[in-house]
């Protein structure tokens, strides 16, 4: 069983830590009170009184703990297990509202209610929030009451919830939990929950990605204004003697070190739609998920966004073909669907580009097709791949070792003095399971990036 399944069965403890305190301190005092019960006159008379006194104090400790948090618990229990006729009115027990139905990763703004439910006297009511990885929010404390034509209905609360990851968070199941003062009982209320939200890629303003693709997606779909090609953007070559100096990129030069200058701007008379096809294969040592793969698939996600806006700045529509099944749970439109699916996908190990490129040949026929992959995928599938390469098809890659290379680790200094020098991705770069995946990311992107300068024509683009 892993730690995240571990920490959401705790959740159902009902005596918490004072609790036990609580039971020491009385189970002392009763020891000591028989004891010197038991001596003859009155030398343990003082004593007696105090371990009286105490043994006395921690029964009312307890009485009032449990008769302040259990009725609460058991009036939630009693009406949504006994009273509700309704199937949907027995789970509907938590209503968790996100302020953007897409936000950007972080922290969240979730407004969190809880209808015909009270808090315990000078008590505390908390809620957690359950992801289908198990995956749990921080304790949210319901301090706040919803009122209705002056009287109350119920308890609520707004806080920033930390979803880091650019992910599809689906609601596994809220749990409610009753605690009294003195933290000693902690009476948990579960029920599943069909909701949740997704993170999409964060949007960067950066420098355009070159997408090189000139082909049309079907002649039937002529447009009758022909849509523009601007160089910079769909098309540019290799710098050749007698080609305009001005016209090269030099972006490019600093990126790759080798002159690329911009072609003229052209029009494609059939180009409408670009096929975009993304490939999630990971093909790296060591299956079980680590941390440093959820890093880069979160920068991939923000790469896969870039291009698509890339092509759609230039007037063309994208049209998203994904290695994997993506179940749908919002109502979005055709953009948003693009960055739900994007953000929705993981890492996959059964379906190398290759045989993704063989199962949506069908779709990719007369087209203008662009392949996005990550290094990933080791080199020898890329080179299947380049091998039955069809001609219409253009590649982009995202290359990991150069997100490595861009990572400044801490210096010497702040390792020392600061515990949280490194940042999350140099954290988990640093782990112990994830050696043998850093390892196949620098020998992979170095071959990757030796074909790119020798076998692969330039239509390949690294992002």
């Amino acid at each position: 069983m892993n730690m995240p399944k571990i920490k959401y069965y705790l959740n159902f403890i009902i005596l918490r830590r004072n609790f036990w305190l609580l039971a020491i301190i009385s189970f002392l005092s009763y020891r000591w009170y028989t004891e010197f019960s038991s001596l003859a006159g009155d030398s343990a008379k003082i004593q007696i009184v105090l371990s009286g006194v105490t043994i006395f104090f921690c029964a009312a400790v307890f009485l009032f703990s449990l008769c302040t948090s259990l009725p609460p618990y058991l009036s939630l229990w009693f009406k949504k297990r006994v009273l509700e006729t309704e199937d949907a009115e027995k789970h509907d027990v938590i209503k968790v509202r996100f302020k953007e139905s897409n936000p950007t990763p972080g922290l969240v703004d979730a407004d969190i209610r809880i209808y015909g439910v009270s808090k315990p006297l000078l008590g505390f009511a908390k809620t957690k929030i359950v992801f289908d990885d198990y995956l749990q929010t921080d304790e949210v404390l319901l301090d706040k009451v919803i009122r209705r034509q002056g009287k109350k209905v119920g308890i609520m609360a707004r806080k920033g919830l930390l979803l880091p990851n650019v992910k599809d968070y689906r609601i596994l199941s809220s749990i409610v939990q009753f605690e009294d003062f003195f933290h000693l009982f902690s009476w948990p209320y579960r029920e599943h929950e069909d909701n949740g939200v997704f993170t999409e890629p964060p949007q960067r303003d950066g420098e355009e990605i070159p997408i090189h693709t000139s082909k049309s997606e079907d002649p039937v779909m002529k447009v009758i204004q022909h849509k523009v090609a601007k160089g910079e953007l769909l098309d540019y070559k290799k710098y050749a003697p007698g080609d305009d100096i001005r016209r090269i990129i030099w972006k490019n030069y600093a990126r790759n070190r080798e002159l690329t200058v911009r072609t003229f701007d052209r029009t494609f008379p059939y180009v409408s739609h670009i096929n975009v096809l993304v490939s999630f294969y990971d093909g790296s040592p060591g299956k079980q998920p680590i941390a440093l793969k959820d890093h880069l698939l979160d920068i991939y996600k923000e790469k896969i966004r870039q291009v698509m806006d890339s092509i759609m700045d230039q007037g063309f529509s994208v049209r998203l073909i994904l290695d994997q099944d993506i179940t749908h749970h919002y109502d979005l439109d055709e953009y948003e669907m693009m960055l739900y699916q994007v953000s929705a996908s993981g890492w996959q190990t059964e379906q190398p580009p290759e045989a993704f490129m063989r199962e949506n040949a069908h779709r990719m026929r007369n087209g203008s097709n662009l392949l996005v992959f990550s290094s990933l995928c080791p080199m020898t599938d890329l080179e299947v791949l380049q091998n039955g390469r069809a001609a219409d098809l253009n590649m982009c890659c995202y290359n990991v070792r150069d997100t490595f290379d861009n990572s400044q680790p801490p210096s010497v200094l702040k390792r020392l003095f600061f515990v949280d020098a490194y940042d999350p991705l140099e954290a988990a770069r640093r782990e112990q399971n994830a050696r043998s995946t850093v390892k196949f990311i620098h020998s992979n992107g170095d071959e990757i990036q030796t074909a790119f300068n020798s076998k692969f024509n330039e239509t390949v683009i690294q992002i």
